[in-house]
């Protein structure tokens, strides 16, 4: 094993699957590995062993290898995660992550979550309703307690990269506590809607249910393929500029590149601040003035677009913006423009609202 490369999680399938699967790493008759945290320091691993359940029928877990992308946030070097079971005790943070678990048909798999502050998901998902919410309503995981997360057994944390910072559930935390720290491709700054179809698929393989990803990844690509179609060529080559509001009074908080820009592009927009290499950035109203963007996309938090756009319509910075004053605000779902299982059904919602002659 390389000292801070290579981290290989999770408990092994039996002696055999070990021999096997796992090569000349570090094995024990009880099942336990050693395992290199980012810092170097060594852990030892353990979980049972565990036949996982497809859409269509049971079967032996293929051993499945991730590259956890730490470098991308600095809290440490990339690792290797190889999965030789499927996680059982999972947490997730924020309905826009929980919203993948639910797609994918593995509600049994999460022993607890929170919604975060975007609540107004619209995806339909009756399961939510029945899951253990860790925390309030609007309230993120990184507020939770260790001893929270390490009563429910967990083996498995699905979050924004800054939860697992020092500050928060270190990577070596997790490992020390033989949980496996899991953040999205699709919350990079460079992310588009390929990365949130990248996500589908390592979710898919690392808990046995590769087709109905693969089915679900399918979908999104055909609701986006209509879009596209029906906006037509002339739409893409001329897009509308799009101002993101997501929240702030003093100065606004919007949306960049990353998904939520891939997004916009899809729906045949453009950010008006897709020159800034981000996903997200906090410009200054001047700076907003000064684009005069075509028209204003409110991210609905919880049910918080009316009140979103009276502020837009009486601030003095934004009131006689092009767009308000033309009545072109327009919302969408804030979890789901972070790249999750309504994503394409947003890009849908997008192009509607921006062009509602092609829908027509």
């Amino acid at each position: 094993m390389k000292k801070a490369k290579v981290s290989v999680l999770i408990a092994l399938c039996g002696i055999m699957a070990a021999v096997s699967a796992c090569g000349s790493q570090q094995s024990s008759a009880n099942g336990t590995k050693k395992v290199t945290g980012s810092k170097g320091d060594e852990y030892s691993v353990t979980s049972e062993a565990k036949v996982v359940e497809t859409d269509s029928a049971k079967k032996e877990y293929e051993p499945y290898t991730i590259t956890l992308n730490l470098e991308r946030s600095g809290i440490g070097q990339n690792m290797k995660e190889t999965f030789t079971s499927a996680p059982s005790h999972v947490v997730v943070d924020g309905d826009q992550m929980v919203d993948f678990f639910l797609d994918l048909g593995l509600e049994d798999r999460i022993v607890g979550y929170t919604r975060g502050a975007c609540l107004d998901t619209v995806n339909d998902f009756p399961a939510r309703d029945k899951l253990h919410k860790i925390l309030d309503d609007g309230v993120n995981l990184k507020n939770a307690s260790k001893e929270q997360i390490l009563e429910l057994n967990t083996d498995f944390m699905m979050g924004w990269d800054s939860l697992f910072s020092e500050d928060n559930f270190s990577v070596d935390w997790c490992l020390k506590n033989n949980i496996i720290p899991y953040f999205p491709y699709c919350c990079s700054d460079s992310a588009t809607m390929e990365d949130v179809y990248k996500d589908y698929e390592v979710l898919g393989h690392i808990f046995g249910v590769e087709d109905r990803a693969q089915q679900r990844i399918q979908a999104m690509k055909d609701t986006i393929a209509d879009v596209q179609k029906t906006l037509g060529d002339e739409v893409y080559k001329k897009p509308l500029s799009v101002f993101v509001y997501d929240s702030g009074e003093d100065a606004p908080f919007t949306a960049c590149q990353g998904v939520p820009g891939d997004m916009i592009r899809l729906a045949g927009g453009v950010s008006a601040f897709s020159d800034i290499k981000k996903g997200w950035a906090t410009p200054s109203w001047e700076e907003v003035v000064a684009r005069d963007p075509d028209v204003i996309l409110i991210l609905d938090y919880n049910h918080d677009t009316e009140q979103k756009k009276k502020f837009l319509e009486t601030n003095d910075f934004t009131k006689n913006l092009r767009a308000v004053k033309e009545g072109r605000i327009y919302s969408a779902c804030c979890s789901d423009m972070q790249g999750s299982a309504g994503s394409a059904n947003t890009i849908r919602t997008m192009a509607e609202q921006f062009y509602p002659e092609k829908f027509q």
